[in-house]
């Protein structure tokens, strides 16, 4: 029997960039603009950014809730920031997966002044919870750099009513005489379900070979927006009373992150990205029937039964 772990809401918020709606933290003055605490903190990151491309320091782009961005300029955020690729979906799901099996041998320490926390982690680990333990070339280099790449992005962190802006995964150090192992920290939202801070609403289950069930069903090139409403789907499933859930397109639309497909001028493709996420969920087990309906407003909606 496939173990279960615990998979972060705060984190998926952050991946879905959803995390500002469900904060209590305001971000939009009386005026509808972004106010002055939370432009200041912005501004101060992307100046650090500029001025280390300038200077030729450390490379990194920062990933910003969807309210932000459509504040910024366009050429702007082309220079700065970068989506989550569908690979590196995948391998936050395998570092918080790998981080809670470092915890359960008492390998990982949690730094509590800086929220932290540090393990180890090799490789072949790596590939296992990716679902690619037996593959050679191409799909492991494609994770390898998609692990990598993590260490190259920021994220914006709500965490009450504090903003901080920093990497969720940061490889600290390589090991010379092993290059397959790498030493880790990543943010305590990875793992810390305190009992005593309303432990049932920081977590949902996942299962611990998600990635590799994911891979089995899924055909063609993987789309981080149907990556990112499977893990969307878990949640729902762990919250739902009565085995259903419902999203209506624009929050769909969202989730599944399309407005890059209209962006790209691919507008024809979103039908076919949102039957594919039903499609893979339903080969997953997840959910066993999909309904189309209306909201109260007349939008489209989604009415999801999740396989008991």
């Amino acid at each position: 029997m496939t173990t279960k772990v615990n998979y972060s809401n705060q984190l998926l918020n952050i991946e879905t960039g959803q995390q500002i709606e469900k904060s209590q933290l305001t971000i939009f003055d009386r005026q509808g603009k972004i106010n002055k605490r939370v432009i200041n903190i912005v501004n101060t990151s992307i100046d650090e950014l500029l001025k280390n491309i300038e200077q030729g320091g450390e490379s990194y782009h920062i990933y910003f809730p969807q309210e932000i961005e459509k504040e910024l300029p366009a050429p702007l955020m082309k220079q700065i920031s970068k989506e989550i690729t569908a690979n590196e979906v995948r391998v936050l799901t395998a570092v918080v997966i790998l981080a809670q099996f470092a915890k359960s041998k008492g390998e990982l320490y949690y730094w509590d002044k800086i929220n932290r926390a540090y393990f180890e982690v090799d490789l072949p680990s790596v590939y296992k919870v990716m679902g690619i333990g037996e593959t050679r070339g191409k799909q492991r280099e494609l994770v390898k750099k998609a692990f990598f790449s993590l260490n190259d992005k920021k994220f914006l962190i709500v965490e009450d009513d504090n903003l901080t802006i920093s990497k969720l995964v940061e490889i600290h150090k390589i090991d010379k005489k092993n290059p397959n192992l790498f030493k880790i920290t990543v943010e305590g939202l990875f793992f810390n379900f305190d009992k005593s801070k309303n432990y049932q609403n920081r977590y949902f289950h996942i299962p611990s070979d998600i990635n590799k069930q994911i891979r089995k069903v899924t055909t063609g090139r993987p789309n981080a927006g149907v990556e990112l409403f499977i893990k969307c789907l878990f949640q729902a499933k762990h919250c739902s009373k009565d085995g259903k859930v419902e999203y209506s397109y624009s929050k769909i639309y969202k989730l599944m992150k399309l407005e890059n497909l209209v962006k790209n001028r691919n507008t024809g493709r979103i039908k076919d990205t949102i039957q594919k996420a039903f499609d893979i969920a339903q080969k997953l087990d997840l959910i066993s029937n999909v309904e189309v309906g209306e909201t109260n407003l007349r939008e489209k909606k989604y009415i999801l039964t999740f396989t008991p």
